[in-house]
């Protein structure tokens, strides 16, 4: 009997966007997107974040301007409810992930034991 694991992958990303944790991200999101402040800090955060990952995999310093910006931002996205409710949601569907990510792969960890 041959498997299409790719059914399966299609059915679960179907199944993961009826969750109550992903719904609550979608809400989250477009209540930031909503908000003109949030949405200009959280476009903000999103830029400075990329520039520091870029930089750092590319074996660049991040210089001591990049890092005071990147504070100062991290201070608004802390006082901003609506971004920080839109991280929570993120970190609550990050779990969800990474839970049926150690499903998926418990097959190969039991190959290597």
């Amino acid at each position: 009997m041959t498997v299409n694991i790719y059914d399966t992958a299609n059915q679960l990303e179907q199944e993961l966007r009826g969750t109550d944790e992903f719904m609550k991200l979608d809400a989250a999101f477009s209540a930031v997107k909503e908000d003109e402040e949030a949405n200009h800090v959280f476009t903000e955060f999103r830029e400075v974040q990329q520039n520091i990952q870029q930089k750092q995999m590319m074996g660049q310093e991040i210089s001591e301007e990049e890092a005071a910006q990147a504070q100062e931002v991290s201070t608004k996205i802390s006082e901003n409810d609506i971004i920080t409710a839109l991280l929570e949601a993120e970190k609550q569907v990050g779990q969800m992930i990474d839970d049926i990510n150690q499903v998926v792969l418990k097959p190969v960890r039991e190959l290597y034991q």
